[in-house]
């Protein structure tokens, strides 16, 4: 019989594979203590949508089961996470004044406290959207106090109004209520969702890059997820839908081979950047029934796979470029993902966006680090981090069943712990 005990499960849903991670907080660090973890090929989703609620159900079953097996214990909720086109966002602000006096007007200066910072990110909530949409995320990117720009906490700072920027992230609330039918089935609760790019910005940037500007890109098998960074706050994110999937499918009709032969293809041999590529080397290719096996120079190859990952990372840029900065001002690319792997990418990714690029593995964690030291696993390991805080996260019931005092109550508790 499995113990249940304290610990705090993430389930991410991707194009091609479906993680469960199981962890604890580590007493020490605050950072997740990974007990258990289950991956398994994803069916019934597609670009981050829900096509089939029997068998995404069924899915999540199978990688809850093996997560569960692995930390010996039970789960009965979770964070899930949320991606795919239907993920909007916006850069808004919101004022009020934190002084008045007797007639009505603005008063002398007091400090500023966790109530006026609830008030006025909860005034920047007040933006029209359409009645099939929701608020995800509202992060703050700073705060003003009496027109000086640039802070970050204005806790006890003395002024007479305060202003904040923030960026919001809105989904559709069918989506969310899809998957957390597919929840419901095998008996979950879904505590909140995540936005992926977020989780996956949360286990690979350093607080360094998100100061100095950074452009975190995600690339998945289906959807690539995109943030920007700069002076430490979010200025956007956005998704292109269609992800490296396409290189697969690329390789497959130009090779006439399967698309299983391709996919293996692509990660034993996959280069994505032909200035670098040797040009000397053969490379085996495994033939359908009783043919025997071909040979063809790599470069062939890369030649096949370039285009589409310069396509995949070119939407990229010009999705990055709906940022309120210049993208002048990034000094770092971070491409993670599965699709990061794939060999050259960081060079394409530097011809591109004409700035360094690395590839983000996920860090802050412990537990099983060789096994799942992953870019693929960037996006779960980061809703592990989010969850135990239990912060920047807007409280989202689709199904409407927590009445609007709990919804108000615990947003408010989330949004005044990130300035304790």
């Amino acid at each position: 019989m499995k113990i249940r005990n304290h610990y705090t499960t993430c389930v991410e849903i991707g194009s091609s594979k479906t993680c469960a991670f199981i962890a604890e907080k580590d007493p020490e660090t605050g950072n997740p203590k990974i007990k258990g973890y289950g991956a398994v090929e994803t069916k019934g989703l597609k670009k981050g949508v829900v096509v089939n609620i029997e068998e995404l159900s069924h899915t999540i079953s199978q990688a809850v089961n093996a997560a569960e097996t692995m930390a010996d214990t039970s789960v009965s909720s979770c964070y899930v996470n949320l991606g795919g086109d239907h993920i909007r966002s916006m850069n808004t602000k919101g004022m009020i004044a934190i002084s008045r006096d007797a007639r009505g007007g603005v008063g002398e200066a007091r400090e500023v406290e966790k109530e006026d910072i609830e008030q006025v990110i909860d005034h920047t909530k007040a933006v029209p959207l359409p009645v099939d949409r929701q608020i995800l995320h509202v992060m703050p990117q700073e705060f003003i106090v009496d027109e000086q720009s640039g802070i970050k906490n204005p806790i006890n700072l003395l002024g007479r109004r305060l202003e904040v920027k923030v960026h919001i992230t809105t989904f559709s609330a069918t989506v969310a209520s899809n998957l957390s039918r597919c929840f419901k089935n095998v008996d979950l609760t879904v505590n909140n969702f995540i936005l992926n790019s977020l989780a996956s910005a949360e286990s690979t940037l350093t607080p360094s890059e998100k100061e100095s500007g950074a452009i975190l890109i995600d690339i998945g098998s289906g959807t690539v997820d995109v943030v920007v960074y700069s002076e430490g706050g979010i200025h956007h994110t956005g998704v292109v839908n269609f992800g490296d999937q396409l290189v697969t499918s690329d390789i497959a009709y130009l090779l006439r081979i399967p698309m299983e032969y391709a996919e293996k293809l692509k990660k034993n041999h996959g280069y994505c950047f032909t200035k670098n590529a040797d040009k000397e080397t053969m490379i085996k290719i495994d033939s359908i029934g009783n043919r025997p096996a071909r040979e063809i120079p790599l470069m062939k190859l890369t030649e096949y796979i370039e285009p589409r990952m310069e396509e995949i990372l070119r939407e990229a840029f010009m999705e990055s470029k709906k940022a309120d900065v210049p993208l002048t001002s990034i000094q770092s690319v971070v491409l993670t993902g599965g699709g990061a792997l794939l060999k050259g990418c960081e060079e394409l990714a530097e011809s591109i966006f004409q700035t360094p690029a690395r590839i983000g593995f996920p860090t802050g964690y412990s537990g099983f680090e060789n096994e799942i030291n992953n870019p693929k696993y960037a996006t779960v390991i980061g809703m592990l981090k989010f969850a135990l805080q239990d912060k920047s996260i807007v409280r989202v019931k689709p199904t409407g069943s927590e009445n609007w005092f709990a919804k108000a109550w615990h947003w408010l508790k989330n949004i005044s712990e990130d300035f304790i």
